[in-house]
Formats: structure tokens, sequence, C-alpha cells
């Protein structure tokens, strides 16, 4: 949800809290004054309605102007009077039929020639009923109204004051480290704003400098690295193919040349993972997977037969979406895995269909746990050729273009399941 839907949201429930608590407070107070007005007429009434009494008849209930007396004879005459709204029923001569009105009822006691009586004076309270509802509608009303004013004008001056922070968003999802521009935010008179847009304007030129400071020094230690490895390499083949040497100089030379090997690899394959980690790659295009999942388990024929594993494949046409480059590493990579980690005369399953590829071999089980094989420089101690970079680049591939990749060590064999 946006700010201004939240502020938005918050604002109109206080203004509902503030604006029933009003309404009440309006309705008591109008029937309060409106009780005590008629309250003050009741009381006096009592003079000219003793007088009235005295010079006629009297029965239980008689109806004298717009008020209902009633009369009740009493033993000991009071002081006691109270006041309170009560029901009573009239004949509606328009609707010919009885029904139940408001009245205000006013009981006290008094003599009327010399006889004690409790007397009753009722006043119709319909017209104080049509004042409230009246009173109440407008005001509501306006309430209302002026409630819908204030959002609106809310919502407007928001949309107004914030589209320069919109705009900066807009200019910050668009950035990209890469791009030899830096972004250009729209002016804000608002001082928040501006110090915000000032602050992404450093931090954007921070990241560019530094984005092509570290991409300079990797392509420049990756050159230079390969050229003093291929001296060493030229130089270990001649000291190699020179006769007459004792067996122990042969073997610390073949040590020699398998660690620049293995550093050669290791610089190409840290060079590998920080092109992925910055986007240095072209295009994706469409890739179809079966066709290359052959193609590389036919480059490794040899080695699967050197180890007598048997390869059994379930292949469905799929296509991704990818670099040809990192799909190339991806398959590779997860092929070479099981094959390496595989055991003499073992087993590997290759399963694709539905947006799915799994990879199962048997071999030993590892120490490592299983959110743990995708680290770098985790690897299996028995594997000293191994560099632990392998699953860390599929993984790092995976989390670039929205893949989904999980290891399970079951009981007598590994599984990677990839979900594309």
């Amino acid at each position: 949800m946006k700010l201004l839907q939240r502020s938005s949201r918050y604002y109109l429930f206080f203004s509902l809290l503030i604006f029933a608590v009003i309404a009440l407070a309006l309705f008591y107070a109008l029937r309060y004054s409106l009780n005590h007005t008629i309250d003050e007429l009741l009381v006096n009434t009592r003079q000219p309605l003793a007088r009235e009494l005295s010079a006629r008849p009297l029965s239980s209930r008689m109806e004298i102007m717009d008020e209902i007396v009633e009369l009740q004879p009493i033993s000991v005459l009071t002081n006691r009077q109270t006041f309170r709204d009560t029901l009573i029923e009239i004949y509606d001569i328009e609707e010919a039929e009885l029904e139940f009105e408001p009245y205000r009822k006013y009981t006290y006691d008094a003599l009327i020639d010399d006889i004690p009586y409790r007397i009753s004076i009722s006043l119709s309270t319909v017209e104080n009923e049509d004042i409230i509802r009246t009173v109440l509608v407008v005001v509501i009303g306006g309430l209302l109204l002026f409630l819908l004013a204030i959002n609106l004008l809310n919502r407007y001056l928001s949309i107004r004051l914030w589209k320069p922070f919109y705009g900066t968003v807009a200019e910050i999802k668009a950035f990209s480290a890469r791009q030899s521009t830096a972004p250009a935010f729209p002016p804000s008179e608002t001082d928040e704003f501006a110090d915000l847009n000032q602050e992404l304007e450093r931090m954007t030129d921070q990241m560019q400098r530094e984005y092509d400071s570290l991409r300079r020094f990797t392509e420049n230690a990756s050159h230079e690295i390969q050229t003093p490895l291929a001296i060493i390499r030229n130089h270990l083949d001649i000291l190699l193919r020179t006769p007459d040497r004792p067996e122990q100089d042969y073997r610390n030379l073949q040590r020699i040349s398998e660690a620049v090997s293995r550093l050669g690899k290791l610089n190409r394959t840290l060079l590998l993972l920080t092109k992925i980690e910055h986007d240095q790659f072209p295009d994706a295009t469409h890739v179809e997977v079966s066709n290359l999942l052959r193609e590389k388990l036919e480059q490794l024929t040899s080695t699967i037969a050197d180890k007598g594993i048997t390869v059994t494949t379930d292949l469905a046409p799929l296509t991704i979406f990818l670099p040809p480059a990192l799909a190339d590493v991806l398959l590779n990579n997860l092929l070479s895995n099981a094959i390496r980690h595989n055991q003499v005369g073992g087993m590997v399953l290759i399963t694709l269909g539905g947006k799915q590829l799994i990879i199962e071999n048997t071999g030993p089980t590892n120490q490592l746990a299983d959110h743990k094989v995708f680290d770098r420089f985790r690897k299996d101690s028995t594997l000293g050729d191994s560099l632990g970079l392998g699953l860390a680049l599929v993984k790092e591939i995976c989390a670039r273009y929205g893949y989904r990749i999980r290891y399970e060590q079951l009981e007598k064999s590994h599984r990677v399941s990839l979900q594309f």
C-alpha cells in the first residue's frame, strides 16, 4: 500500500471518529436544551392549570389546550416533582388509527379544592424530535461535505507535493551503475526532497566510480595474471622435456605445473563470477536445454567411461531465456559435479521436463549441510583438484536470472533440482 493511501486511510478513520463524537454530543446537547425548555414551560403551567382545574369538573384524564392532564387522588401531600420522557397512545385522525407519540411528563402533588392530588402534565415533543432531526441532518450533512472536501484537498496536495519524490523513485529504479550518465532527479522546492536528491546524487556518483574502478581492476588483474602464468607454464614444459633429471625433480615440476593450472582455472572462475555479479554478459537469448545437455554429455563421454558410470536420461524439450555462455557454464558445472562426486560404477539420472531439471547421482556422503554446498570454496576434502566454486557459479547464475536451485543429500545419492 502506498504512503498516500495509508495516510489518507488514517486521516479518514480519525475524521470519522471525531465526526461521530461531534454528532453524539450535538444530539444530546440539543435534546437536553429542548427538554430543559419544555420543563420550564410545564412548571410555569402549574398556576394557570390550578385555576382551570378549580373552575371545571375533574376527571382522571383531561386534554387542556395541547397538554394532557392526569389526576390521581392521594392521601398524603408531598413536595416531590419529576420529569421524564414517555410514550402516550394518541388517535391519529388522518391515519384513523391509534399510535404512540413521544411526550414530556411533569408530575407533582398539589391541592385542588383542599383535596390532595397527584397531577401529571404531558406535553408533546414531536416537534422537538423534528427539530433535532432537522438540525442533525443539516449539521451532519455539512460535516460530511466538509470532510469530503478536506480529503479531496489533502489528496490533491499530497499528490502535488509528493510528485518530485515519485520522480526520484522512478530515476532510482531506472538507474544502473553500468550506465555512463548520472540520473537526473527532478528539482523540488521542498527541503527534505532536495536533501534526498543531493544525497542520492552523491551516492550514485560514488557507485558509478566504484563500479568502473572494480571493472577496470578485474579486467586488468585477469589480463596481467594470465601473462606470467603462461610464461611459467612454458618454462615448466621446457624443464619437463629436459632429459637426465632426477625423478624427484620431475615430480616437483609436475606439482608446480598442476598448481599453475589450478591457479589459471581459479583466475578464470573468479573473473566469471565477477562478471555474473555485475551483469557483464550479452543479452539473454532462447536456449534449448535438452540439446545442450546432449552436447555436454557427449563431451564428457570419456570421463564417464573412465569411472564406469551409467547415465540415464529422460529429456523433454525445454527452452529457457539465458545468455548462451552462462547456459553452457550452468549445465557443464552441474554435470561435471555429478560425475566428479560419483563413485566408480555409479549412476547418474537426468530428468528434464515441466520447467524443471533434476540431476541425481550416487556417491559418498559429505559433511556439508545442504545449504552450504553452494558457498564459495566449500568442497569435499577428498577431492583435491576441486576449487569449490562450481555450485557457487550455478547458484549465482540462478539468483541473477530468477531460477530456484535446491540440493538434497539422500540415503545413497545426491540430488540437485533446478526450477526454471
